[in-house]
């Protein structure tokens, strides 16, 4: 179950083999609104299809797609202990300053098909030994007729609910690996939802919270900031 977190599993292949980051994540942030104040925040985190498959191998441990409640309990008891220890990896702001939420509820699911899918991303179409021969050119080979379908991309989906520490008009939300392992950038499409009420909302970065695995290359979190009237 330690692959299930953070990708533990791509943790075991050599340095020299990956440049960072390793994963990719799509984050869309949800401002929940009660009585004309937000009151919780929504982190839904989508991990790109390759790094999916390596979590979804080690959580969904009877194969069937999807996420049993007794798969997300083992899941979140694991994943939420490791990334307490990183601050869960996001910055809240009600005021002035920055600051890490306490513990959040956590969920998760299987997105299939893939809601992410990064634009360098694509499936192999060749298979081993080289391209496909075209019609035509071989003989064609017998159908199976038992054979499974081939699975298309999927995301694992983490969704984190945070309690805001008083109701507040505004908050802003940025999220950064610091190690850069991870790399955590907001949805392009639709990088908020509000639930609740109406408000305005901007995309920024936040100057003060970044990632610089390679020295004088700094990569600063993406800030989402949402308004109450």
């Amino acid at each position: 179950m330690r692959a299930a977190v953070l990708l533990g599993g791509l943790l075991l292949l050599s340095p020299p083999a990956l440049a960072h980051p390793h994963v990719l994540i799509d984050q869309v942030v949800r401002f929940v609104e009660s009585d004309g104040a937000f009151t919780y925040v929504e982190v839904e985190w989508r991990f790109d299809p390759m790094a999916s498959e390596l979590e979804i191998a080690a959580a969904d441990e009877n194969r069937d797609g999807h996420l049993s409640p007794k798969e997300v309990k083992a899941l979140s008891e694991l994943a939420l202990s490791e990334l307490k220890e990183l601050g869960y990896l996001t910055w809240v702001n009600t005021g002035d300053k920055d600051f890490r939420p306490k513990a959040p509820t956590f969920n998760a699911r299987i997105a299939d098909p893939a809601i992410f899918m990064p634009q360098d991303w694509a499936p192999t179409p060749d298979a081993p030994g080289g391209p496909t021969p075209a019609p035509g050119n071989a003989a064609k080979k017998p159908t199976d007729k038992n054979a499974k379908p081939k699975q298309g991309p999927r995301n694992l989906v983490y969704t984190f609910r945070y309690a805001l520490p008083k109701p507040v008009k505004t908050v802003a939300v940025s999220a950064v690996d610091p190690e850069d392992f991870v790399r955590i950038e907001l949805d392009k499409k639709a990088p908020w939802e509000i639930v609740g009420g109406n408000a305005t909302c901007a995309v920024d970065k936040n100057n003060s919270v970044k990632s610089e695995y390679w020295p004088g290359n700094p990569f600063f979190a993406d800030r989402v900031t949402c308004k109450l009237p």
